[in-house]
Formats: structure tokens, C-alpha cells, sequence
């Protein structure tokens, strides 16, 4: 199935001085999301439906109840993951890294690193071993020699190595993967998602790194929510529903499988892929079946699974019954409603 992250920007700004950041300066008067309207968006959950938990810049841990938006965050995703911007890392202690999955160090330049090594040895030394950095490129300024400086820092102290653009701070596409093959690097296909990016491996240098670019336009999945607990696609989009005034299951469901926005913003082509599923007796499950089965699993109702998707219920019940025939077994079964309520 989908892969489904949770974005959320806990603080509006920070000082981090991170180049390229949108987020250094806000005039919002809500300078941290209320751990009140996290709580209301997380009992409108009822389940753990998200893979991944992503605690973007300004820096999380600037948040004076962070501890407790951890603690809470855990029981409805598998992973919980941190950024912090390098010059913050001397503020961090042990404790407040303990239910992380990974504190994510983000960097723009190899001379963030010399900087700050001492306060990330502290780190190593104090036994944190969930550390990566993240090395956020723009377009304009991609350099070998700050890559591979990088990532001769990271062999020096085993610090897990994360390539991609500025966190969900723009719309433009670096093709990371396109790039280094042609630089006549070791690139692997994407082997799934990390914070929300595809992920693949490349081998520069002779290290192992993780290139992270956007995914593609049919496998996005993503809730972002802002310091205010307004509920958006992604950071990219202006549309969003504003926790406070009340959020249902159907409008978050609707909202984590909405079109991805970045087809529609920037000029660039992106690849789009299909899949379908063959039996071994050459029966075709479509893709756009097997779509409204994801998505059933989640609503447990055929009806709000074909609302979500735009799909005809009277047309696609008669898709799935006739590949049923084929098959020789049920895809979907339903139960009425009663005293144990209908459900598919």
C-alpha cells in the first residue's frame, strides 16, 4: 500500500540561518501549534494510518511541550522523525532525542559542519545514535565539492548521509538521481520514501547516500499541518482546513488522497506510472482498482471510497465483480449494517 507521511511545523520561525529557508521570520501571531488542536486532529484519527511523522524546520525542539507532541505522535505513526538546524544542535540534550527515530541534522554546506562538529561529537559521545544529516541543495547551487566534502565528514563519524532540496520549502524538482548517474555514480532505483521523498541509494565516493526527490504525482500521501493547526495537502498548496472550526475523518481521508499539487506548479515533467496486477491465468486488476481497494481498506466503505476518488459507485461495483468472476474469489465483501454497523 501508499506510503502516508505526517508533516507538521511545530514552531512558525526560528534564527537558524539556514540558506534558502522561507522560514527565518513570521508575522503569525501563533508562534507554536497548541497542543490542544494536535490532540483534536489526533482523536479524529482513532488509528495509526501514517508510516512516518516528520517534525520539519523552524526547529521543532524550540516548542516548549515537544516532549509531550512526541510521546503523542508515536501511537499513530511507525517512525517519528526530527529536523533541527545545525547551529541549534548545541541546544539539544540527550533526553529530549530519546523517542526519536532519527534527529535529522540539516545543513547546507560542508562549513556547517566544521562549525558545529564539537557539539555533534557531544552528541555521539552521550551515546545518540539516531543522528543523519541532511544536506539541502537548491538547484542553482549543487557543488561536488561540497557534497563530497560532506560526505567525507560523515565516514569520519558514521553520521548517516540524507541528499534532497530544501525541506518542502519550494516547488521547484531536483532530479538527484539523473544527476549523479550522470556524473558516472552508483544510483539505485527508489526503494520507497523517507519523510515524504522518493528514496534511492547512491554510492558516491565510495559511501552509501540517500538521494530523496519528490514523489510521483500518483504516489503522494501526505497531511501537513502548520504552527496555526491548519490541515493542508502539503506546504504547497493554500487550501486547508483549520482544525479549531472541526475536522472529520472523511475531510482528512479526502485530503491524503487528493492529487499531489506539484504537477500543477511547476513547468517541469514529472514520470507517471501505472501498475496493474496480473493473476498467473492473465486476469488484469487495473490500477484505478486497485486505488479504490487502498482506499476502501481505510474507510471501510465502497460508497466514501468512491466519493473520495471520483469514482461512479454503480460502474465500479460492476468492474469489480466481473474481475471477481475471473479471478474465482471475492476482492471486496461487504456486511450490512445492524448492530454490528455495515462495513467493506
Amino acid at each position: 500500500m501508499t506510503w502516508k507521511t505526517l508533516l507538521i511545523r511545530p514552531v512558525a520561525s526560528c534564527n537558524g540561518n539556514c540558506i534558502g529557508c522561507p522560514w527565518l521570520s513570521s508575522s503569525n501571531k501563533k508562534n507554536v501549534l497548541p497542543v490542544q488542536l494536535l490532540d483534536k486532529f489526533l482523536k479524529v484519527l482513532k488509528e495509526r494510518i501514517f508510516n512516518e511523522v516528520v517534525l520539519l524546520c523552524p526547529n521543532p525542539f524550540l516548542h516548549p511541550k515537544i516532549d509531550c507532541i512526541i510521546a503523542r505522535l508515536r501511537k499513530y505513526a511507525d517512525k517519528v522523525y526530527a529536523f533541527v538546524p545545525i547551529n541549534h544542535v548545541r541546544l539539544l540534550n540527550k533526553k529530549q532525542t530519546l523517542d526519536l527515530d532519527e534527529l535529522v541534522i540539516v545543513i547546507s554546506s560542508y562549513i556547517n559542519l566544521f562549525n558545529e562538529y564539537s557539539y555533534i561529537k557531544s552528541l555521539l559521545s552521550h551515546g545518540i545514535e539516531t543522528i543523519s544529516v541532511y544536506l539541502a541543495l537548491r538547484r542553482d547551487s549543487i557543488s561536488m565539492e561540497n557534497i563530497s566534502v560532506t560526505i567525507n565528514y560523515c565516514r569520519n563519524y558514521g553520521l548517516r548521509l540524507r541528499i534532497g532540496e530544501i525541506p518542502f520549502s519550494n516547488t521547484y524538482v531536483l532530479n538527484l538521481q539523473k544527476y549523479f548517474q550522470e556524473k558516472g555514480y552508483e544510483v539505485t532505483l527508489p526503494y520507497g520514501y523517507l519523510y515524504g521523498y522518493r528514496a534511492s541509494v547512491g554510492y558516491i565516493n565510495n559511501y552509501k547516500v540517500t538521494l530523496l526527490d519528490k514523489p510521483l504525482y500518483e504516489e503522494c500521501r501526505k497531511i501537513y499541518i502548520d504552527p496555526s493547526g491548519r490541515v493542508y495537502k502539503c506546504p504547497f498548496v493554500k487550501e486547508f482546513i483549520d482544525i479549531e472550526k472541526g475536522i472529520t475523518l472523511n475531510e482528512l481521508r479526502k485530503t491524503i488522497f487528493s492529487p499531489c499539487p506539484i504537477k500543477r506548479l511547476t513547468g517541469e515533467y514529472i514520470p507517471s506510472i501505472k501498475i496493474s496486477l496480473v493473476s498467473t491465468n492473465g486476469v488484469v486488476i487495473p490500477s484505478d482498482i486497485l486505488d479504490l481497494l487502498e482506499v476502501i481498506m481505510h474507510t471501510r466503505s465502497f460508497r466514501t471510497a468512491c466519493n473520495l476518488l471520483g469514482y461512479s459507485p454503480s460502474t465500479y461495483i460492476e468492474k469489480i465483480r466481473s474481475i471477481e468472476k475471473k479471478l474465482g474469489f471475492k476482492l471486496l465483501t461487504t456486511r450490512k449494517g445492524g448492530y454490528l454497523r455495515g462495513m467493506s
